[in-house]
């Protein structure tokens, strides 16, 4: 991972919205990139600061909607005016799961 000049940082679960695929506690090693293709597990910032983990699609109008796997929990899309003033913005893509078995 530290070849090649990519930057990666970790992430640790919270909450249960990305279930069953991903569980509280797990950690996710995230590629730092400003963007991802559509259907892409990433974490997302939200406000600027806050980190949620979901899979994100786009739309041609260029709204954003992030996907969380837990049925429970509904999509959110974000409007172009939203992106702009919350801000939302990609902090990276997932790369790897890591999960405690004991």
């Amino acid at each position: 991972m530290c070849a090649g000049g990519k930057e990666y940082f970790a992430l640790k679960v919270k909450g249960d919205s990305m279930w069953p695929d991903y569980l509280e506690g797990d950690i996710v090693i995230v590629k730092k990139t400003p963007t991802c293709e559509s259907g892409d597990v990433c974490a997302v910032y939200v406000n600027g600061y806050n980190a949620t983990l979901k899979r994100v699609k786009f739309f041609e109008s260029g709204e954003l909607t992030t996907i969380p796997i837990n049925s429970s929990y509904p999509p959110r899309t974000y409007t172009l005016e939203e992106i702009r003033s919350l801000p939302v913005s990609i902090a990276g893509v997932v790369v790897e799961l890591r999960q405690k078995l004991k």
